[in-house]
């Protein structure tokens, strides 16, 4: 049921807290009503509109923009490409190697090749159908395991390692050489798909240059700290002349986790004669353009005593991070930390790359790796339970860690480790 305003402040101020108490959300009452704003509900007086010309191609290289005729129309206050970016021009967390705008080549369909910056959204629309851009189309590839073949066509011909972005193994015990000595065995392959995070609000903000030549941005987004520092370096302009508000979040489960528009706002504010410039993705656009889940192609060996005693785990991990690192060798990490699951395992391989393709860029998602090697490990224990004729909750009992117990990756487990409790209540 919902309270009125001042009942759940006076619930909150009150510290009631009980377990298995409902209680009400402090911005419930805000948010149903619609006092609450978000970032796409601002509107500021004089703004414009800036949009994104976005390639035909999943891989080419760029060899002309004529943005003549888009200028020519009534209403464009500018149309930006690379070259009207001061700074570095390159985006990344760990990993800066995504433009805010292509300047040599495209490397997948959501990449932006110019910015426009207009008075309307028809005018918008009218000017980026009339940029000319000239390609010369190159191969792409499109499967994680084929980027890594010596003829692949490279993505990012700096890189030394080519397409890999990163490789890891982690080895316990007697490592692979553990099957030998096993009684069961069970084995699988799979390969699990991109996800979207799909939240209600798409990517978008508003941007201007206030009165002491500062930018002023509010935006949709989950980490505004670290996007001013990425801005700063990416765009010329002194982090502390760079100023981002996040209001609340219509949702992000990781696809705001870094920038989105940011670059894209602060670029087209520098050149909008001081009017505040508001750019929204659609849903269409949020999809082609936004991160996804990473994709996963993976090979489990493992195998246990007459028992049901796990002995030993082979994994190997293939990771698709997409056209740009994202947040791929985070989400690496991590999943080669849990791919062995919560269970007693001595002799372990964990094999884990992540690699560069002609597809939608791979970050951050709720999870961080671990829902997709979760689901690895879960469905070789139910193959392993089949080839012995345990039943397969009982395996997972018999193997669940405890206080004290070492997890497949080698973590010593010295705080609560509450598995074992929680299947014996199934």
């Amino acid at each position: 049921m919902l309270r009125n305003e001042s009942a759940s402040r006076a619930v909150v101020a009150a510290g009631v807290q009980e377990i298995g108490r409902s209680a009400p959300r402090v911005d419930a009452y805000a948010k149903v009503t619609g006092k609450e704003k978000f970032a796409a509900d601002l509107y500021p007086t004089g703004f414009v509109w800036a949009g994104i010309k976005r390639p035909e191609h999943a891989h080419a290289r760029i060899l002309s923009i004529d943005t003549s005729q888009a200028s020519a129309i009534s209403g464009i206050l500018a149309i930006l490409t690379h070259r009207d970016i001061a700074g570095k021009n390159r985006l990344g967390i760990f990993e800066k190697d995504q433009p805010i705008l292509a300047d040599d080549r495209v490397r997948h369909y959501g990449d932006a090749v110019a910015l426009v910056v207009a008075e309307t959204k028809a005018a918008l629309a009218n000017a980026l159908a009339a940029i000319e851009v000239q390609y010369e189309p190159l191969p792409a590839v499109f499967d994680p395991a084929m980027a890594l073949a010596v003829s692949a066509p490279v993505l990012h011909p700096e890189r030394p390692a080519g397409n890999l972005l990163l490789a890891a193994e982690i080895i316990q015990g007697k490592g692979v050489d553990g099957l030998a000595d096993c009684e069961v065995k069970a084995s699988l392959t799979m390969a699990l798909g991109w996800q979207e995070h799909a939240f209600l609000e798409t990517q978008n903000g508003v941007a201007f240059i206030d009165e002491a030549g500062e930018l002023q941005m509010t935006v949709s987004t989950q980490t505004p700290f670290r996007d001013r520092l990425e801005l700063a370096e990416a765009l010329g302009i002194p982090p502390q002349r760079i100023h981002i508000s996040a209001p609340c979040l219509g949702g992000g489960f990781g696809g705001k986790d870094g920038v989105t528009v940011q670059g894209f706002l602060a670029l087209a504010a520098l050149h909008a004669n001081g009017r505040p410039v508001k750019l929204w993705y659609s849903r269409e656009e949020s999809i082609l353009a936004g991160t996804k889940r990473h994709p996963l192609q993976a090979e489990y060996r493992i195998g246990c005593n007459r028992q049901g005693v796990l002995e030993a785990l082979d994994c190997q991990l293939l990771f698709d991070t997409g056209a740009y690192a994202g947040m791929g060798d985070v989400v690496l990490a991590l999943a080669m930390e849990h791919a062995g699951g919560p269970y007693r395992i001595p002799n372990v391989r964990i094999n884990g790359k992540t690699v560069y393709t002609n597809n939608p860029v791979s970050s951050a998602f709720r999870g961080f790796g671990v829902p997709q090697v979760a689901a690895g490990i879960e469905r070789a224990l139910d193959e392993l339970a089949k080839a012995g004729g345990f039943d397969p909750l009982e395996l997972r009992r018999k193997n669940a860690v405890g206080r004290g117990d070492c997890t497949p990756s080698g973590v010593i487990l010295s705080g609560t480790a509450g598995l074992g409790e929680c299947l014996e209540r199934m």
